[in-house]
């Protein structure tokens, strides 16, 4: 049982540290199109709005960031248990560790939605001018 909850976890982990990674890939290909919405340069004040929005992706590209390198973290602890018989007691502090990340990277994940659906508004409407 301590074997395929541990194994639940690393599935878990790698769908979340891949997700993270998409997020982070999408924030750059962002930031490029606000970059060349300022090269554009024929929209008054562009650059003070543009920078608004890049501020906001710079903001929840850390927060992703930091994140990647605790599920990494946790991946490897996880990793060492696998190959462990784990007793009831690493299982719980893992089930809790887990539940935790679980917590934080949903809450990541409605932030960086948000400021996406921000940005992309924002993109689509200067680009109809």
């Amino acid at each position: 049982m301590a074997k395929k909850l541990t194994l639940y976890y690393d599935d878990e982990l790698n769908s979340w540290i891949e997700s993270v990674h998409f997020y982070l890939s999408e924030i750059h290909a962002l930031g490029i199109r606000l970059d060349e919405i300022i090269a554009r340069n024929s929209i008054v004040d562009i650059a003070a709005k543009v920078e608004v929005h890049q501020l906001l992706l710079n903001k929840i590209n850390k927060k992703l960031g930091d994140l990647l390198l605790e599920l990494k973290e946790q991946h490897s602890l996880i990793q060492k248990k696998k190959n462990e018989n784990a007793d009831a007691i690493i299982q719980k502090a893992l089930e809790k560790e887990v539940k935790k990340m679980s917590l934080i990277f949903k809450k990541l994940e409605r932030e960086y939605v948000d400021i996406k659906y921000y940005c992309n508004e924002f993109l689509s409407d200067i680009l109809k001018k």
